[in-house]
């Protein structure tokens, strides 16, 4: 398919829509229809008015999608939004993020540094923690997003769950902890629940 096309340094608006190997955003960029790319590194702003089909997506700056986004693997660092759904094999977020509608991904691995939200959570694997950390990635998250970060969901249902400063109305699990900093209306679990002292969980029922 020939060498990737080079970095988009500069404001870019793409009229329709895109299709590229591998796409990497240093700039602003808009593709006002459907964008698809085997590999995407968002490094500037890139705002998507259609669906977004980026199978390996790493974004350190922002990302904004009018549809839904899909991919194998999405990577977050930087912010975000997409207003429908957002399907993936792995879901890893240590930056904010805005879901619309459905975040689903066999594996969801949350390092809560900035707010993050989404309508409802679907997945396997859902480990949501608090961001703190050392070292130079921990002080550069710092200057960008507050350590105090949470996550807000309706629904979140999984296999293995775990949780830390999530607020949601009900959580339904085979395996589900509750860590530190929730407030959760309901929890429904097959197998496991464990529940820190410093939570909040109205009603849990074993189903």
């Amino acid at each position: 398919m020939g060498s990737p096309p080079p970095p988009l340094s500069r404001s870019c608006e793409f009229f329709g829509s895109l299709t590229a190997a591998a796409a990497r955003i240093t700039g602003d960029a808009i593709v006002s229809g459907n964008m698809r790319a085997a590999k995407a590194k968002v490094l500037g702003n890139l705002d998507i008015h259609g669906n977004a089909d980026l199978q390996e997506v790493l974004i350190r700056g922002a990302l904004t999608v009018d549809g839904s986004l899909s991919g194998d693997e999405i990577e977050i660092k930087g912010m975000l939004k997409a207003k429908g759904d957002c399907q993936a094999e792995a879901f890893l977020a240590s930056g904010g993020f805005t879901v619309g509608r459905l975040l689903n991904a066999g594996t969801i691995d949350v390092r809560l540094y900035g707010e993050c939200k989404a309508h409802e959570i679907g997945g396997d694997l859902i480990h949501v923690r608090r961001g703190f950390g050392s070292g130079f990635g921990a002080m550069f998250k710092s200057l960008f997003f507050s350590s105090g970060g949470s996550l807000t969901a309706g629904t979140i249902e999984g296999d293995d769950i775990y949780l830390e400063y999530t607020k949601a109305s009900v959580v339904r699990g085979n395996k589900v902890t509750i860590g530190p900093g929730c407030d959760i209306g309901l929890v429904e679990y097959k197998e496991a629940f464990q529940q820190d002292k410093g939570t909040r969980v109205t009603d849990s029922r074993k189903v």
